[in-house]
């Protein structure tokens, strides 16, 4: 390789601190190589801006390459070889301008470069280094960002060394870790994310409902929800992804059920809420020949065996298609209620209803456990309102701790507490006899409020927060919702109407006194 070192000049006497280490070469551009952390990359058929453009190749072949590139010594593959950091356009200039030169019989030009010796197998500072200088530079894209944290995120160095590279990239370190995901969204969902201002840890959850109708529409009200709210807990966001997991959910099983019960010959019918004015009727409203209730094993070899799904669930009715035609008789209850007056529309939209609560009660119900168990992560004291919840539940008459603490169930304390549950592989009559000794021994004494918080969050959500608690609101319900309400926890839209609900029904607001 050709290269001319300048010796450093000799600087006044003033106080100083060297950036970096470094050298100066002039260097045969035909010899460099890209180096593997250069982060601007070819997409297909998207150049990213790598190639020079005709105005930067004319300058080159006029006046040579005037602004150094920066360059590292290569490792394996090409040990021996000069990499670029930065300076790839004009590194590829130079190259079609050396071509010209010795098509026309002509010496080429050396090309100025700084070779930094001291980011030879330092990968995460010479990737930081390519970022950095096309951002300052205005040409770096988000898409080169993700792509430049998708690579740090798989660097096997340190923590710190991550978020030090974080921080030059203009990015939180949680968003280095999400650069793996997000950068599996389709080109067409980057650009949306994108376009929508999503960073890389909304980009990474954007890309498990990518596929889903509707879901940048109700991704971006919930951010634009949270930047008006002042929220970065990200609460409406939590709430619209565990809707949008769960509906995606929902879907994936329904077309799995779908096709089961076609490969098993059974026909999927529509299904229908006004299923007893038709000719169908659900298998549950009828009875055997000799008046038994009526089952799918017992019906399968009726000619008018059928199945039908919920619309938006994954709920499944079996029913026969004709049930008078092939002689089927109503249950006792279902017989009577024929004779009766049709169903309002009042009570069908209750019945809606109902079906609407219940799921998202239990939507709410994943995004509420990771709020605890982040609570039950935090450092340092607990603060007032958690310790009189503690204490008072510990220490008070409620019959839901009575029955949670007299369980010898660990599974919910364990998740809460980001621990494996130590009764996980036993059986009910073999639990272990002191679950949590080892983490109560290795636990700060100012931290060891998180066990208590964890048993008590345990017993809301196991014996308080259960399927139908929204139905029947009690003080528990109120006194663990408002407890997380106060804790920073942004309620779903079910959450803070049962627990408005259920303040009015159990706090009721004082009567003024006559004076």
């Amino acid at each position: 390789m050709t290269a001319t070192t300048i010796e450093p000049t000799t600087l006044a006497q003033t106080a100083t601190v060297n950036a970096f280490e470094g050298r100066f070469i002039w260097v045969d551009p035909r010899e460099l190589v890209v180096d593997a952390f250069n982060h601007r990359k070819t997409r297909g058929d998207d150049d990213n801006g790598t190639e020079p453009d005709a105005s930067l190749i004319e300058s080159v072949i006029e006046f040579g390459v005037t602004t150094p590139l920066l360059l590292r010594p290569q490792t394996g593959a090409q040990d021996g070889l000069l990499g670029v950091v930065f300076g790839q356009r004009r590194m590829k200039a130079a190259v079609i301008a050396a071509e010209h030169a010795l098509a026309a019989g002509q010496p080429i030009r050396l090309v100025p470069a700084i070779v930094r010796d001291d980011l030879r197998d330092v990968d995460d500072e010479a990737l930081s280094l390519s970022v950095v200088e096309n951002i300052h530079r205005k040409q770096a894209t988000a898409l080169d960002v993700l792509d430049a944290a998708e690579q740090l995120a798989l660097m096997p160095v340190g923590k710190m060394r991550k978020q030090r590279a974080a921080r030059a990239l203009g990015i939180k370190p949680e968003e280095v870790a999400a650069a793996p995901q997000a950068a599996k969204l389709s080109p067409h969902a980057l650009r949306e994310a994108n376009t929508a201002a999503f960073d890389l840890v909304d980009m990474a959850d954007y890309h498990s409902v990518e596929n889903l109708g509707g879901a940048l529409t109700a991704l971006k009200q919930a951010k634009k929800k949270d930047t008006e709210a002042g929220d970065s807990s990200r609460g409406h966001w939590a709430h619209a992804l565990a809707e949008l997991r769960q509906k995606q959910k929902d879907e994936q099983e329904r077309t799995r059920l779908i096709e089961e019960f076609k490969s098993k010959g059974v026909p999927v019918v529509a299904w229908n809420a006004h299923r007893e004015h038709g000719t169908s009727r659900a298998l549950a409203d009828l009875v055997t020949d000799i008046g038994n209730p009526m089952t799918a094993d017992l019906h399968q070899k009726c000619p008018g065996h059928a199945v039908a799904l919920v619309p938006g669930d994954t709920e499944v009715e079996w029913l026969c298609t004709d049930w008078k035609r092939y002689e089927h008789e109503l249950t006792d209850q279902k017989a009577a209620a024929a004779k009766a007056p049709k169903s309002t529309p009042e009570q069908l939209e209750a019945v809606r209803q109902v079906r609407r609560y219940n799921k998202a009660w239990r939507t709410a119900r994943d995004v509420r456990h990771e709020y605890v168990r982040q609570l039950c992560a935090a450092g340092g004291e607990a603060n007032d309102a958690t310790w009189i919840l503690i204490l008072s539940t510990i220490t008070g008459t409620s019959t839901a701790y009575g029955r949670a603490a007299s369980r010898p169930k660990t599974d919910l304390i364990s998740a809460f507490l980001g621990v494996k549950d130590p009764n996980e592989d036993r059986s009910h009559w073999d639990r272990a006899s002191d679950p949590y000794g080892p983490l109560i021994a290795t636990t700060a004494k100012a931290r060891r409020w998180r066990l208590l918080l964890a048993q008590v969050a345990a017993m809301f959500e196991s014996e308080v927060m259960h399927d139908g608690a929204w139905r029947h609101v009690d003080k528990d319900t109120v006194t663990w919702l408002g407890y997380l309400k106060e804790q920073g926890y942004k309620l779903s839209e079910v959450e803070a109407e049962i627990l408005a609900e259920g303040i009015k029904k159990h706090q009721p607001a004082k009567k003024k006194s006559r004076k």
